[in-house]
């Protein structure tokens, strides 16, 4: 019996060190612990840097809490750092900082295209100084996920992205691949053509302003008129970083 028991320990011991990494070259055990760098922004609807923490690493994981938070800690501080010094050569940052006025009744009066957004009466209207060339109904962030209010300068563009976000056990998880004409003015909250419903007028959204995508197009070139039909990510420059104020 004795033996047997031993023996028990001995196999469970084995199997211990294998899942812990034992035996595996370092290169293997390495990889486990890389982090890729995130990409900023890619879905809608979710919070700025969430998506910079490390999953826990359950093979070989130790509940030491305060050691996993401090590797958390040191991520995030680096990657804010990098993103600070990337975001100096812009004219806006996509966290909100801007060296443009943000003045509303300047931009009237200057003549310059700004764009306001009112969420109480689901509307968004297209001006140029005084004079108003468009309007469109829009839906907005529902009450769980308001969309963002203030003045804001738009800081990145793109035709067409995936969006995705949201909780799978909670039901909310979402995959929209080629959302169209999209135009971020701040964090991730942005202008953007909605293919998957059709009740503008009534807040729908994660917190993005949802436009039809006709409408969506005719304001991505309205704002952005020198679009030369490229893809990809294009960031704003202070000719192109239009002004837009929401309120409700």
């Amino acid at each position: 019996m004795a033996r047997k028991i031993c023996v028990s320990m001995a196999m469970a011991l084995f199997f211990g060190l294998l899942s812990s990494g034992w035996g595996r070259p370092n290169a293997a055990i390495a990889a486990e612990k890389l982090v890729p760098f995130p990409q900023p922004l890619i879905s809608e609807g979710t919070q700025a840097g969430l998506d910079l923490l490390p999953p826990l690493p359950f093979i070989g994981a130790t509940m030491d809490l305060p050691r996993v938070r401090q590797e958390q800690e040191e991520l995030l501080t680096a990657a804010t750092q990098t993103e600070i010094v990337d975001e100096t050569e812009y004219a806006v940052s996509w966290t909100g900082i801007t060296d443009l006025h943000l003045d509303v009744s300047r931009a009237r009066i200057e003549g310059e295209k700004w764009i306001e957004v009112s969420l109480s009466d689901q509307m968004l209207y297209a001006w140029h100084g005084e004079q108003l060339e468009n309007e469109f109904l829009i839906s907005s962030g529902i009450q769980a996920y308001p969309t963002v209010t203030g003045v804001f300068r738009m800081w990145a563009r793109t035709p067409s992205q995936t969006m995705s976000g949201g909780d799978p056990d909670a039901g909310t998880y979402y995959n929209l691949p080629n959302v169209q004409w999209v135009q971020y003015f701040y964090g991730e909250f942005a202008f953007h053509g909605t293919y998957w419903h059709d009740n503008f007028g009534t807040p729908m959204s994660h917190g993005c302003v949802n436009l039809t995508i006709e409408d969506a197009e005719w304001l991505f070139n309205w704002t952005f008129p020198e679009w030369d039909g490229s893809g990809g990510w294009l960031r704003t420059t202070e000719s192109d970083a239009t002004l837009v104020w929401v309120h409700r």
